[in-house]
């Protein structure tokens, strides 16, 4: 990767991570949660914080005397699992201030060069994410947004429990105008586009000069239709997404049909690979997520891990996009070693991801 030049363009967030005392759907609500949503602010209290969905869901946290905030009401934009129904009732147990957002996560993750909006030099927001940024060691190249602030996000995790609930508060990366992003890319060996809007995504994903191209959506990202997820599918050679996103696509066979390889993770279930062998046939690839002899200690960032370890194996055995094939023995082992990654990245509590050589070293001792 040393010589390996990668262009990423996705948000660089503040996270106010919140690790909650115990799942965050609670008992006979399905699988660990992974679904991110906006948020609105819509009732400042004296108390704790509640977050209520559309349907009237309400996920109801008790603060401890140092949270910052928010405190009160915030509305979400869509219900964290359709069917969830009444109050569940959560303690916030410890909180932090960290770096997040998938474009800070890949550009970690793969040692790129990171492109994202910022608001002015007098939002402190976008300045304590510089400061994170320059302090994870990611070389940034801010887009500044006047009149906006930058996008934070207050991520409800339940760590042993498994599942996050990200909750956005949206500023200048949804202000950012699509040809100030575009004027950015140039050549690379890898050009990475992760929780843009579509309308960005497709003039990133289009241009010229990347040998190869992965595109990370959000589940925002799947419910767009102009342009939609499928008319971005001709300029992606590997779309990586988490199964509830991947189901939120109407047109999922013609994606599948349309990119080099597609990749879909399901939690402890792990993963599904799908994509062409040399000899022109399609071929997938399943396996579950590594056994552990622990809870994780936060699902966060396990996305962009696997993602990650997955495109990297590919590059650093020569994989060429522009024929889009892929020998099934190499795949295997991408996929083996991106859920190594996935499983690494959980055991954390703070931003980071493993290194090929933790990743590698994991993966020969079983």
């Amino acid at each position: 990767m040393n010589n390996r030049t990668i262009e990423v363009f996705g948000p660089a967030y503040l996270d106010r991570v919140s690790r909650v005392d115990g799942p965050i759907l609670g008992a006979g609500q399905g699988p660990p949660l992974d679904l991110g949503v906006d948020g609105e602010w819509e009732k400042q209290g004296n108390e704790g914080l509640e977050l209520v969905a559309p349907d009237g869901f309400t996920i109801a946290l008790a603060v401890p005397a140092d949270w910052p905030g928010p405190r009160g009401v915030v509305r979400l934009s869509r219900s964290p699992r359709e069917g969830a129904k009444g109050r569940r009732e959560l303690a916030v147990t410890d909180w932090r201030d960290d770096l997040g957002g998938m474009g800070a996560g890949f550009a970690a993750a793969l040692g790129g060069n990171l492109t994202s909006a910022l608001g002015p030099v007098t939002d402190p927001t976008s300045e304590m994410i510089t400061r994170l940024l320059h302090h994870y060691g990611i070389a940034h190249r801010p887009l500044r947004v006047p009149d906006s602030v930058a996008d934070w996000t207050l991520l409800v995790s339940s760590g042993p429990s498994g599942d996050k609930l990200p909750v956005g508060f949206r500023g200048c990366h949804a202000a950012l105008g699509i040809d100030a992003l575009a004027s950015q890319a140039g050549g690379c060996d890898l050009r990475v586009v992760a929780g843009l809007r579509n309308e960005q995504a497709a003039r990133l994903l289009s241009a010229p000069g990347a040998h190869a191209r992965l595109f990370a959506p959000t589940i925002r990202n799947m419910r767009e239709s102009s342009p939609s997820a499928r008319d971005l599918a001709a300029s992606i050679d590997v779309f990586c997404c988490n199964q509830a996103e991947w189901l939120a696509l109407e047109a999922r066979d013609e994606v599948a049909w349309r990119v080099s390889v597609l990749a879909v993770t399901d939690g402890e279930r792990g993963a599904r690979i799908q994509f062409t062998t040399p000899d022109g046939s399609s071929a997938v690839l399943e396996a579950p997520a590594v056994r552990r002899d622990h809870p994780p200690r936060d699902t966060n960032r396990a996305g962009e891990s696997f993602a990650a370890a997955l495109i990297q194996t590919l590059l650093d055995h020569s994989w060429d996009a522009t024929r889009g094939v892929v020998e099934p023995s190499l795949m295997r082992l991408a996929l083996a070693r991106a859920l190594t990654a996935g499983s690494l990245v959980i055991d954390r509590l703070e931003f980071g991801f493993p290194t090929s050589a933790e990743i590698n070293a994991a993966l020969n001792g079983g």
